[in-house]
């Protein structure tokens, strides 16, 4: 391959590769007692209160890129340093055998990616970063959320990502301030392997040829294929299979038909996993 990266290629793997994480921490999560129980208490109110807290967070968010840009990029490396702390103590409690080596593997994990985040940031430094945070993020919520409730958060996130791109355009200008001030917010798909992130800017990665795809854009829909496995545990290979498979069919239409414009995630692979999700189902009552 020399230096050359099939970006596409290189997005559909991560993909996989984040859903096969997610399942392994949402399997390992359901035995914890109680974890899974909490999921009776959540209703389709969730839905509201979530997307309630992503528009706010994204108004925040809007208003200090604009005046304080570094304030913010703090925000984002914390809350990805975060998530990566709670999936470092999930694999921790996996593997370790004894209490120091369990904090040890804690330190190790959460340690690397600060130091990298913060002082020697490269594009598969920030991905590798979001792939351990969407995987433990979807994990969770597919965990606590029944496949019928995931299905309504999915819908809604589509329909939001829709307004958000070609309505009221925020997303956009975020995305922009994410790429410029190289927040740790979306995945970089260069066709290159050599690329550096301090080269890349929102205009001129097409000039690079790189691929830029949101967290967001992944974590959502690998929900429901986590929910589906969870719910059905005696048809998994049915429902993440297709689920999978229809995040994928997705993700490949978005790839290859989008002509280069930037355009929301969600419609396209929230409508792909929701699709596999339907003939799952229909396979299993006929």
């Amino acid at each position: 391959m020399g230096k050359r990266i099939n970006s596409e290629f290189f997005g559909i793997i991560l993909f996989i590769i984040s859903t096969a994480f997610a399942l392994f921490l949402a399997f390992n999560l359901y035995q914890v007692p109680g974890f899974a129980e909490e999921s009776n208490g959540i209703s389709f109110m969730f839905v509201v209160y979530y997307i309630i807290i992503i528009v706010v967070f994204t108004v925040i968010a809007l208003y200090l890129i604009k005046r304080h840009a570094n304030i913010m990029k703090a925000i984002f490396i914390a809350l990805v340093l975060y998530m990566i702390f709670l999936v470092s103590s999930i694999v921790a409690g996996i593997v370790a055998v004894n209490l120091p080596e369990y904090y040890a593997i804690i330190a190790i994990i959460t340690g690397f990616f600060a130091y990298m985040l913060i002082f020697r940031n490269e594009w598969y430094i920030t991905d590798a970063a979001g792939l351990i945070m969407i995987s433990g993020a979807s994990s969770i919520l597919g965990i606590l959320l029944r496949p019928d409730i995931a299905i309504t958060l999915l819908i809604v996130f589509a329909l939001y990502d829709y307004i958000a791109v070609y309505k009221t355009k925020h997303m956009v200008t975020l995305a922009k301030a994410a790429v410029d001030n190289q927040y740790p917010l979306m995945f970089t798909l260069p066709s290159e392997r050599n690329t550096k992130i301090k080269d890349m800017t929102f205009e001129n990665r097409g000039e690079h040829s790189v691929i830029m795809l949101g967290f967001g854009d992944m974590a959502i829909p690998e929900i429901l294929i986590v929910s589906s496995a969870i719910y059905y545990p005696l048809h998994i290979i049915l429902f993440a299979g297709l689920t999978l498979a229809g995040a994928i069919a997705a993700l490949i239409f978005l790839f290859f038909f989008n002509n280069g414009k930037p355009a929301p995630g969600l419609p396209y692979i929230n409508t792909g996993v929701i699709a596999g999700f339907l003939i799952a189902l229909v396979v299993l009552m006929i």
